[in-house]
């Protein structure tokens, strides 16, 4: 009898752990099937849309960069018949009965009840208000919010960016260096804290941060609030109000801006779940080994679970330990599935690892107590933002930081 692996997500995770199964562990086991489902038909490299939803004459990057066929990267697999995509999204999930229904994409009303001898679970998270920081629904839906948003900004002579976590400060940065540095554009973020990012990172670093967009022309309002953007009464501009607090004072001031960009708003894609699989955040829960509590038979990683922080290094490390523990789980029929170690014997396991690119050329970031050389993450990540190997990423050739495992 057949044995399903079902896969749900496409992304930087649930990817790699299809081409690993097929390639690898399935070519070992003739009675295995990977089933991967994702509500787009192709593979989305969301890690450089801050950069590429910019009008392409300001970087270069077009579409073959980061959109990827899903089904054409496994047809080079001798053993491609173990294979199947499913373009969908997990609808419900039922634990006890081994079955997840998904909602079938283009097909509107059409569901299939899915049976798995595993689950791996790599659903990601989505932003509200369909902006394309990561896939937006379906692909064609991705294409389109990515066209909008690259003539919005085209046209626009005023930008305000709300929010300033790692994507509001990567991409406020990206049009400081395009515009707001040139003073072609007038580029304004905004952040509920007095410096930008989050909490957790120092604030040398986040004053690194705050600094590097103030070189580069970007207005950077600090302890700010948004309330409400209202189109003026004549023309495209928008009226923006926000809620200022210095000092323990509010005051409200007004902004006009033609165009106002949301970075902020990332939803975990876990509402299939049953609610005793979901923590308070939103989450899922997941024991030391990655599998959820009281479902030996349903692995989580990435964005999804609520072990880590949802950064794309954490999903990477998650994915690779799924990969190097699933033989031996198949053999010994569950039993067997090491502890996955949030650090060097655990005690690393708060320790950040954290980066953001600010523009093309400067950025900042933390190891542990550790304040990163702009230059190494200039070298390492801000150059390309990934697109210099996104095709072999796609084609399972690689994960994030190097091949797949053997």
């Amino acid at each position: 009898m057949t044995k399903d692996i079902v896969i749900l997500g496409a992304g930087v995770a649930g990817l790699p752990i299809a081409h690993y199964l097929v390639s690898r562990t399935a070519a070992q086991t003739p009675d295995l099937r990977v089933v991967l489902v994702s509500p787009n038909t192709h593979f989305y490299w969301g890690l450089a849309s801050v950069r590429f939803v910019l009008p392409v004459k300001q970087h270069g990057i077009t579409e073959d960069k980061y959109l990827f066929p899903i089904e054409e990267q496994f047809s080079r697999y001798p053993n491609k018949e173990q294979f199947k995509f499913v373009a969908g999204s997990a609808k419900q999930l039922h634990p006890d009965k081994n079955t997840v229904t998904i909602a079938l994409s283009g097909k509107e009303g059409e569901e299939l009840e899915i049976n798995y001898h595993t689950l791996i679970i790599a659903t990601g998270t989505t932003y509200r208000g369909g902006m394309p920081w990561k896939a937006v629904g379906t692909t064609e839906a991705t294409r389109t919010a990515i066209t909008q948003l690259q003539k919005q900004i085209d046209a626009a002579k005023s930008i305000v960016v709300a929010g300033a976590g790692a994507t509001g400060v990567e991409f406020a940065g990206e049009l400081g260096a395009a515009y707001g540095k040139s003073g072609k554009k007038k580029i304004t973020i905004l952040s509920t804290d007095p410096l930008p990012l989050e909490s957790r990172i120092q604030d040398r670093v986040r004053a690194t941060a705050k600094k590097e967009l103030e070189k580069l022309g970007v207005k950077y309002i600090g302890s700010a609030k948004l309330v409400s953007a209202n189109p003026k009464s004549k023309g495209e501009e928008k009226e923006i109000k926000i809620e200022v607090n210095s000092n323990g004072k509010t005051t409200t001031q007004t902004l006009t801006a033609d165009l106002l960009i949301p970075t902020y708003g990332a939803e975990f894609n876990t509402s299939f779940a049953p609610s005793s699989m979901v923590s308070s955040s939103g989450r899922l829960l997941q024991n030391p080994d990655l599998r959820a509590p009281n479902h030996s038979n349903i692995f989580i990683v990435g964005d999804a679970g609520s072990l880590q922080p949802p950064q794309a290094i954490y999903a990477e490390q998650q994915a690779r330990h799924v990969m190097q523990q699933f033989a031996s789980y198949l053999a010994s029929e569950g039993k067997t599935v090491a502890a996955y170690h949030l650090g060097e014997k655990d005690k690393d396991k708060d320790k950040v690892q954290f980066a953001v690119t600010i523009g093309t050329s400067r950025a900042t970031g933390q190891v542990g107590s550790f304040q990163i050389p702009s230059l190494l993450i200039w070298w390492l990540k801000g150059r390309y933002l990934g697109t210099n190997y996104t095709g072999d990423f796609a084609a399972g050739k690689r994960t994030l930081n190097g091949p797949l495992p053997k």
